[in-house]
């Protein structure tokens, strides 16, 4: 029998959570884009706290295609609001790599789990990001067209660059791993109970 086989209770569980986890990421991202200077470190923010989240999935369903799942949704969600292509593909290619890393360890493997979500933090904050660095007038004009103010814009600009683009990269996989180890303090029991090391 395979048991890494989705089952109905199993989507039912990876849309729910998934929801939760694309709303805590949106407020998130609201709460630093209110900071000037935390706009570019948004996906490192939201790491932290869906971490939690991120985690509780896996030990709900750890079954093939989850996060693979997951990330369409977020994907689907955040493309909707008019976060942009470019946001969308970094979540898609960011579940997908987490999605294969964390399959080799069965979906029950803690340390592939780490891994697998701080590469997606990775890919979510490229995603996020790059298309400033490689066409910087495609975004303005992207930006404006979904209503974003033309000041604000100019305001965020000089800090849009690859010095910033490595600092968040470093503070994504640095709070991603930290808001996974607070998912598993706070999750000890549910561990102990699915027998995951």
């Amino acid at each position: 029998m395979d048991t890494n086989k989705l089952k109905a209770r199993d989507l039912i569980t990876t849309a729910i959570f998934t929801v939760v986890f694309a709303i805590i990421t949106f407020v998130c991202v609201m709460a630093m884009s209110m900071i000037v200077i935390g706009y570019p470190l948004l996906a490192s923010a939201s790491g932290l706290l869906c971490g939690i989240v991120w985690l509780y999935m896996r030990l709900k369903a750890p079954k093939r295609f989850t996060i693979l799942l997951q990330s369409v949704i977020c994907a689907l969600l955040f493309f909707v609001i008019g976060a942009g292509w470019f946001v969308a593909l970094g979540i898609l290619v960011g579940g997908l790599f987490a999605e294969m890393i964390t399959s080799l360890g069965q979906y029950k493997n803690f340390r592939l789990t780490v891994i697998g979500y701080a590469v997606y933090g990775f890919c979510f904050h490229w995603g996020s990001f790059l298309v400033v660095l490689i066409s910087r007038d495609y975004y303005i004009e992207y930006a404006i067209a979904n209503g974003t103010n033309r000041q604000l814009i100019d305001t965020l600009l000089p800090m849009m660059n690859w010095q910033f683009l490595l600092l968040g990269s470093v503070l994504c996989v640095v709070f991603s791993v930290v808001g996974i180890l607070i998912g598993k303090a706070l999750l000890k029991k549910h561990f102990v109970k699915a027998g995951v090391m």
